[in-house]
């Protein structure tokens, strides 16, 4: 593995000379050199603030189209886009590093000159290197105009063949609004380009839909709608050793089990629902080790092996690396020698067969959180030593890889739907791993609201289903063998939060919520994204409780308790149960007063389901309603979701001539039909 190191020298903070335009002079390396052409998607924002930052990085080439000042240096026209972040700026320039953007020509240029464009109101340093990710060379560093001094091109030379270029700028003060860069193009490199139509997944529905929870104990058969558990988790609670240092580390895998002396084995609840029905979980491995919680001496929030280390290094998450190992041994599916697992409990088991997927944080990208927010470089570190111990430079009982070669890791899910984000992990990946793997094989997450701000919006107002499908496209685009999950998405019963549900006329909140809920499962089904996770299982707090996503559950559970189950779990057990053998399979009507839907079952694939329903939310009815059936052989059934059904209320109807009259509503209905192969 190469080891990360970025030697960016704080002593550099000079001016190297304002730099004017002379024009361009045959260049022995390359001959007459010329202005370079630098696509959207080869800029790479290593803040990434790129989608929550309220900046562009690629906003440095946008305008090269309408400059030449190499040539032209006296044109009246006069960049103006900045690319520089303009909300929450701070956290995107860590202290010594500043913000970096990458640009990747795609071929090894013989450069010679830069031209910036600079218009800053305010003095702070600026560098220009060539290289590659382990390999920066500084090739000018030169401080930005101040406010006295009149906007302008400045010139560099750059005299290198690199296929590479960064800039570093300081602090977000300073307004660079174009760069152009010349010289002559090498051989360019082949861009793999799929074109990708973001079909409906694949998946059977009973291994599509999953849930977020963190609480403690409840009986499976309330987890039994779910395929995916998305547990959240703390490494306070899995790393606790407050004493030895690592290597010597021990680690607890008690959290969420005991050991049962009448079975001779540990039990876990979450690995109860996994054995009874047979679904899968996964932990959100998210925050500090005791250690570090206990004692924090800054407020990084990162949980490197030892306080000072470069959060950028991979080699700095030897503990979090080995800590990630140990689970992968303890619960996946190889059975290690016990004597290898580092633990403070005995007895020692390995190979428990009931975990392969890991998610090692929780929203890292947070704005709200200030030093807490982790760039991409910091992620990409953490995760590469998570993954397979930074390919082995960490040792072999670091990462899930080498503890399980099955198991496979998931992005921290994204506060939003953030492809830029996820084009620098694939770049990072290219550039800082040997083997240049994509690391996140389990999934990428994106985590999604609808809603204004200050109320929730429905999934149709929202337009969630092309919303998600531009994600997915794009995100096929980046890696197309990754599947795409939506892991947090919901509405608050209470009428009092950001995210409260919207109302249909008649429904109570509870009911609304469950409507919504059943119509965002089917956009994100017929969206191309291969997992809806929702948000959240189980309350504690009243349905009218102010606080925001304190009631997004669809189940209460009682201060004696007892679980009382809301509309909106019999509204998932009766989706799942009839339809869990289904998958998407075609949009049949997305306009007008009724929507409609149809899924296929993957094993008999001539029987159909038709997802019905009107896409409003104010009352709408359309009593008669024919649809058309125009291959059905035999009569249908109607399926109606109701507050106490776990399989829902089911109605033969007659087909006649080809279609069958029902009541459609803001409700969704199912309409089940065989079809004639012909």
């Amino acid at each position: 593995m190469k080891t990360q190191h970025f030697l960016f020298l704080a002593a550099i903070f000079c001016s190297c000379g304002a730099g004017q335009p002379s024009g361009l002079e045959p260049n022995a390396a390359c001959g007459t050199p010329a202005k370079l052409r630098v696509l959207k998607e080869n800029v790479f924002d290593l803040s990434g603030y790129a989608d929550n930052g309220g900046g562009d990085p690629s906003a440095l080439f946008d305008e090269n189209e309408f400059v030449d000042p190499a040539n032209q240096p006296d044109a009246k026209y006069k960049p103006h886009t900045n690319p520089q972040p303009t909300e929450n700026a701070a956290i995107y320039f860590p202290a010594g590093k500043g913000s970096r953007i990458v640009i990747d020509l795609r071929s090894t240029c013989q450069l010679t000159d830069v031209y910036i464009y600079d218009q800053s109101n305010s003095g702070d340093s600026v560098w220009l290197y060539t290289g590659d990710m382990l390999h920066w060379k500084l090739k000018a560093g030169f401080t930005a105009f101040s406010f006295y001094q009149s906007a302008g091109w400045r010139k560099f030379p750059m005299l290198d063949s690199s296929r590479y270029v960064m800039i570093r700028l300081a602090s977000p003060r300073t307004a660079i609004t174009e760069m152009v860069l010349y010289g002559c193009p090498g051989e360019r490199v082949a861009e793999k380009r799929e074109e990708y139509t973001a079909p409906p997944t694949q998946k059977p529905m009973k291994e599509f839909l999953g849930v977020n929870d963190y609480s403690g104990i409840i009986e499976p058969k309330w987890l039994k709608p779910f395929y995916y558990t998305r547990l959240y988790s703390f490494a306070v609670d899995f790393d606790r050793d407050t004493v030895d240092s690592y290597p010597n580390v021990r680690y607890n895998m008690m959290h969420f089990g005991h050991w049962d002396e009448s079975r001779h084995d540990y039990y876990y609840w979450p690995e109860e629902n996994v054995k009874q029905n047979h679904h899968q979980v996964w932990y959100t491995m998210q925050g500090l080790p005791l250690w570090m919680a206990k004692d924090e001496k800054d407020k990084k929030g990162r949980p490197v092996t030892k306080w000072g280390m470069d959060p950028e290094d991979p080699m700095s998450y030897g503990r979090h690396g080995a800590m990630m190992w140990n689970l992968a041994a303890w619960f996946g599916n190889v059975k290690w020698d016990t004597g290898q697992l580092a633990l403070d409990h005995a007895p020692k088991r390995s190979g428990r067969g009931t975990m392969r997927l890991y998610e090692n944080g929780n929203e890292e990208d947070a704005f709200w959180t200030g030093e807490r927010y982790q760039n991409p470089m910091d992620y990409f570190a953490q995760s590469t030593a998570d993954y397979d111990g930074a390919e082995g430079a960490l040792g072999k009982r670091c990462g899930i890889a080498n503890a399980d070669s099955g198991s496979a890791l998931i992005t921290s899910g994204l506060v939003g739907l953030d492809t830029n984000r996820i084009r620098v992990y694939k770049f990072l990946c290219n550039t800082l791993r040997n083997d240049r793997a994509f690391i996140w094989k389990g999934g990428i997450q994106y985590h999604h609201y609808s809603s204004t701000g200050s109320h929730g919006l429905t999934p149709e107002e929202d337009s969630l289903r092309q919303r998600l499908w531009h994600v997915k496209m794009a995100t096929h685009r980046i890696d197309a063998t990754v599947p795409c999950i939506l892991g947090e998405n919901g509405y608050d019963k209470s009428q009092q939060t950001r995210q409260s549900t919207p109302l249909v006329p008649g429904l109570s909140s509870e009911e609304s919520q469950a409507v919504f809920i059943l119509r965002s499962i089917n956009a994100t089904a017929f969206s191309g994204f291969d997992a809806y996770v929702l948000y959240w299982l189980r309350d504690n707090k009243p349905p009218d409780d102010k606080d925001v996503y304190l009631t997004s559950g669809v189940l209460r559970e009682m201060p004696d308790g007892s679980i009382h189950p809301y509309p909106s779990w019999f509204y998932l057990s009766a989706f799942i149960s009839r339809l869990g053998d289904y998958h998407p399979d075609v949009v049949v009507k997305e306009s007008g007063p009724v929507w409609i839907y149809k899924y296929r079952n993957v094993r008999s694939p001539d029987s159909v389901a038709y997802f019905v329903y009107s896409p409003t939310r104010n009352g709408a009815k359309n009593p008669a309603y024919a649809l058309s059936l125009d291959k059905a052989e035999g009569d249908a059934a109607e399926v109606n979701f109701t507050a106490a059904s776990a399989e829902g209320i089911l109605t033969n109807l007659k087909v006649v001539n080809g279609s069958v009259t029902i009541a459609v509503d803001e409700k969704p209905k199912l309409i089940f039909v065989k079809e004639r192969s012909h």
